[in-house]
């Protein structure tokens, strides 16, 4: 299922969004749990996490285009088409990685086909980026940032390349789940390693390109170097 946001204050448009959305769920064997929001203020305080986001840019308030400027700064992959009167913002609009752009009035034949594009980006992104809560709200970070995870008590650290680290709550089995097919493994019960990021294999530990070593539980080495060197063996 996919998580959809329509931002749109026109209630007429957003239901036929709703309906288009549907109506292609349908046509191509998929689901779409659909939330719809009436301005820009609310999309950028809605702790919610979203697959698609389709964003009117004609908004009380702060624009759409604005809003989307404003978001790319902490979510750079999520799919943005923008459904608006003012086509003279198409050029503006990719300039924010929108994923398309389509002038009122909605048809289905357009929608259609922005989608499609727009699926195509989140089964490219699927598995190479996360959705972190945090205080500021919900964050997403690409998988090819992250060094590793650590686990301490129900807190969550995301370590990545730049040095920054992020603190959400959770568990490895959730993030493991939610980076299903990602070049990760699970060095000890509390550590998950991104297998992108190491620099060697140690005999007790993998040391990562930030010059950090990760210890490799007893019980695990041999499950970790195996799936290490399959996967730097098969990358090459």
């Amino acid at each position: 299922m996919y998580r959809a946001l329509i931002v749109e204050d026109e209630p007429n448009e957003a239901r036929r969004l709703t309906d288009y959305l549907r109506r292609y769920g349908d046509a191509h064997a998929e689901a779409f749990q659909i939330t719809w929001l009436k301005s820009a203020m609310e999309m950028l305080s809605d702790k919610g996490r979203y697959d698609l986001i389709l964003l009117d840019i004609d908004l009380p308030g702060i624009s759409g285009m604005e809003a989307a400027q404003l978001m790319r700064v902490y979510d750079e992959t999520t799919p943005i088409i923008f459904v608006t009167n003012l086509a003279k913002y198409a050029v503006k609009g990719y300039e924010v990685g929108a994923t398309g752009f389509i002038v009122k009035p909605v048809t289905w034949g357009n929608l259609s086909m922005n989608l499609d594009r727009a699926l195509r980006v989140i089964k490219q992104n699927s598995g190479r980026s996360v959705m972190v809560s945090t205080e500021d709200g919900v964050r997403v970070v690409p998988f090819s940032s992250i060094v590793y995870i650590e686990v301490n008590g129900h807190k969550l650290t995301y370590h990545l390349e730049s040095g920054e680290q992020i603190e959400t709550r959770g568990t490895l089995g959730q993030v493991e789940e939610e980076l299903s097919g990602a070049p990760v493994v699970r060095v000890a019960k509390s550590c998950l390693a991104n297998m992108d990021k190491i620099s060697f294999i140690r005999p007790q530990a993998l040391q990562m390109v930030t010059g950090e070593q990760l210890h490799i539980s007893r019980t695990r080495k041999r499950e970790v170097v195996d799936a290490v060197t399959d996967y730097l063996g098969g990358r090459r």
